[in-house]
């Protein structure tokens, strides 16, 4: 199930799924360490003798980010009843405990007695066993804890604290869970478990008629039960209230922090725009890992998530952020390159948020190469090192923070931008073979030279602003013949389009005679090519003919014939927000008049018409149904709609000027 709200300080970050269900939860690194794993951390009410946990089908559910702020409401109506339950979650900006508010509105005139229930199941470290629980009466909480990873749940409600408890196991001996326990209303209270463990804890409320009543539970993440206890102590002194009103607040000035005009954009654009601020930061771990999903629903269906740190991918966010006003915060992001880059000047092709490798296909030979030639290959994306060089000149214009460039040329731009220069094929000028953008083909794409391309650029800009006009000259030679390069290799006439790349093998040559919106995306993000070059033009017009949906949903693929979640049944292959607002910016950024402007502006609701009732973005859709494919929310799809909108908002300003 796609997960609907995802809430994060850069410590402790907990996402929730459509039925409000907190399905994931990582501490201490944003990505890294999921204590839930795939179980879920339920709510459940008791009233007049009857139970129904939140997530049931009893319940209508609908989630959003409320006040503009990272806060998270999820509210429920019962289908039949007229009961109306709200739940409100927070992260606390200070420290890593999670604030949860469960609202229950009475629609008799008599008073009610309610009892709502917390059921934790934990898989601390991603192992099922080898967990403990217990209720500490001293403090009247629950604690459960595995090594250097500890976690304490508690509350408070009008009447005072935990009402009930037990500790249990769940998914071992025929047990399903303590859950079950709740479901007649009270409690085992049993003290202590070890093993698969999990929990229940209670709050009992009177509600009085036509009225409302609130129940506050807290988890605290820790390293230690000391540290654990203490920042219990600050819920309990801050009272839980406090801490949710306060985090609301930060957030809210957090998101204000560059005033915009937003030129007649709907709301919902507004609204989304705001959202996707929220969802790029909770992926932002607090050493400066950007993951690309916290979607650990992926795991089931696959090998691996999404919660890595590819460099292109967070290259992308951290540049959205930069242009919406963000430059402290992304500025963690290129110390976190400049710590993993390889001493040859490169990026891997992914990495965890504490710094160590992630797992990887990507091979550091070809078999038949090895066999016949002894030719290694490095098992990277060559473009994700040059984004992030790129992304890097973005970083500048927004922050003008020269001491911040002064100090990295050496170490990380130099070094990378040497890297790529060295990187070449002799006999073709192009870029040594890599792995495309899409992680699919080894070869030389149009794309990742356009990427170097910009690279390179941002590198000789950053030499020139420094006085070293030798570098300057050698990378502005190198964008020079790289594009002269492209030209000759890349182009292919018969198509009258860039191609999707090349695979090299000595001196023979083979084109990937595929329309790919990378392609054209590259030549006019990286500034490769001017609009009007008939090459520029052609595969402007390959692309919109080959790759824009007709009938459907609409949107743009990423090439032809892409089977990446392809359904069986369909023709089709699957459109990508993505892509979709690649061919949107491209229209926006040449643009030449308002009304040809907000006319661009209104296919932002393309965007906005697949995320339905939902607050966060997927990866790409079915071309029919249009449902929501692969990771969701996916932290690339908020970034280019944020882009997108400061694009509109930009040229909007200069055509009005004009």
């Amino acid at each position: 199930m796609a997960r609907a709200l995802v809430l994060g300080n850069g410590q402790l970050t907990v996402c929730f799924d459509e039925q409000g269900v907190l399905r994931d939860l990582y501490y201490p690194h944003v990505g890294l360490e999921n204590h839930l794993n795939g179980t879920r951390h339920r709510i459940g009410l008791w009233w007049d003798g009857n139970f129904s946990w939140l997530d049931g089908n009893d319940w209508n559910v609908k989630s959003s980010y409320e006040n503009r702020s990272m806060l998270g409401q999820i509210s429920y109506d019962h289908k039949s009843l007229g009961l109306r339950v709200v739940v409100r979650a927070v992260v606390y900006n200070e420290i890593p405990v999670m604030v949860r508010s469960v609202t229950f509105y009475n629609p008799e005139k008599r008073v009610k007695k309610i009892r709502v229930f917390f059921g934790q199941e934990f898989i601390i470290a991603e192992t099922r066993f080898r967990n403990t629980g217990f209720y500490d009466p001293t403090k009247n909480a629950i604690i459960h804890y595995k090594g250097r990873r500890v976690f304490l749940v508690n509350g408070s409600s009008q009447n005072g604290g935990i009402s009930d408890y037990t500790v249990g196991m769940f998914g071992f001996e025929g047990k399903e869970g303590s859950f079950r326990d709740a479901e007649d209303g009270v409690l085992t209270k049993n003290a202590v478990e070890h093993g698969p463990v999990d929990s229940v804890v209670a709050f009992e409320v009177d509600c009085e008629g036509l009225n409302t009543a609130e129940v506050f539970c807290w988890l605290c993440a820790a390293h230690t039960m000391d540290e654990a206890y203490k920042y219990n102590d600050i819920v309990l002194q801050k009272t839980a209230h406090g801490v949710m009103h306060s985090t609301t607040s930060f957030w809210q000035a957090w998101a204000e922090a560059k005033p915009l005009d937003f030129f007649g954009l709907p709301d919902k654009v507004v609204q989304t725009y705001y959202n996707s601020l929220f969802v790029l930061r909770a992926h932002l771990d607090e050493k400066g890992g950007i993951v690309a999903s916290l979607d650990s629903d992926m795991m089931l269906y696959g090998k691996d998530s999404y919660t890595y740190v590819w460099p292109r991918d967070a290259a992308f966010v951290a540049i959205a952020l930069d242009k919406a006003g963000y430059s402290s915060v992304t500025k963690r992001f290129y110390d976190f390159c400049g710590k993993v880059l390889h001493d040859d000047g490169y990026l891997h092709h992914r990495f965890q948020p504490d710094y160590s490798l992630g797992s990887t296909w990507q091979s550091t030979t070809i078999q038949k190469d090895w066999l016949r030639n002894k030719i290694l290959q490095l098992p990277i994306q060559e473009d994700e090192t040059a984004t992030v060089i790129w992304g890097l000149w973005q970083h500048y214009k927004y922050s003008n923070d020269i001491e911040f460039i002064e100090s990295i040329y050496k170490p990380f731009i130099e070094k990378a931008t040497e890297f790529m220069l060295e990187f070449r094929d002799k006999y073709t000028g192009l870029p040594i073979q890599s792995y495309d953008l899409w992680e699919e083909i080894s070869g030389v794409s149009t794309y990742t030279c356009a990427s170097v391309c910009g690279g390179l650029q941002a590198a000789s800009r950053f030499a020139t602003i420094l006085g070293k006009y030798n570098h300057a000259h050698s990378y502005s030679l190198a964008v020079s013949e790289l594009v002269k390069s492209m030209r000759s290799y890349l182009f292919d006439t018969e198509m009258n389009s860039f191609v999707r790349g090349l695979q090299v093998e000595g001196i023979s040559v083979k084109k990937l005679r595929v329309v790919d919106a990378s392609s054209l995306f590259g030549l006019w993000y990286y500034e490769v090519m001017d609009r009007k070059d008939p090459m520029f033009v052609g595969t402007q017009k390959a692309v919109e003919e080959k790759l824009h949906l007709k009938g459907g949903i609409g949107g743009f693929i990423r090439y032809e014939n892409d089977l990446y979640y392809k359904d069986e049944k369909t023709s089709k292959s699957n459109p990508w927000i993505v892509t979709t607002m690649w061919e949107v910016q491209r229209k926006m950024k040449f643009s030449e008049t308002v009304d040809e402007l907000k006319a661009l502006g209104e296919e932002l609701n393309w965007v906005i018409d697949r995320m339905g009732d939902l607050p966060v973005m997927a990866e790409q859709f079915h071309p029919d149904t249009g449902a929501p494919l692969s990771a969701m929310p996916l932290a690339w799809s908020h970034s280019v709609f944020v882009e997108t909108v400061l694009l509109y908002i930009e040229r909007m300003q200069q055509l009005t000027i004009k």
